[in-house]
């Protein structure tokens, strides 16, 4: 399991609340909703937007926890495995 700071946790709340959302609106808001101190390339740590998501651990060293979905570009989340 990822090791998340607070700063993490209020990012990863900010695009849970966009789940279900095309990507195109989704991304808007989240990146409106980040902390001042936030560059809007950050979200790029938490959310797969290859052609083909899966798990996988990213430059930041973390398993994104969001993808898009392939067909519809709607922010989904990854479930996590046990």
């Amino acid at each position: 399991m990822s090791s998340f700071d607070d700063k993490d946790i209020l990012i990863i709340r900010i695009i849970r609340s966009q789940i279900g959302k095309r990507w195109i609106e989704a991304k808007e808001h989240i990146i409106n909703q980040l902390p001042e101190d936030s560059e809007p390339e950050i979200i790029d740590k938490f959310i797969d937007r290859r052609d083909e998501p899966g798990i996988y651990i990213n430059e930041y060293g973390v398993e994104p926890r969001f993808y898009l979905h392939r067909s519809s570009k709607r922010l989904l989340e990854f479930y996590p495995s046990k």
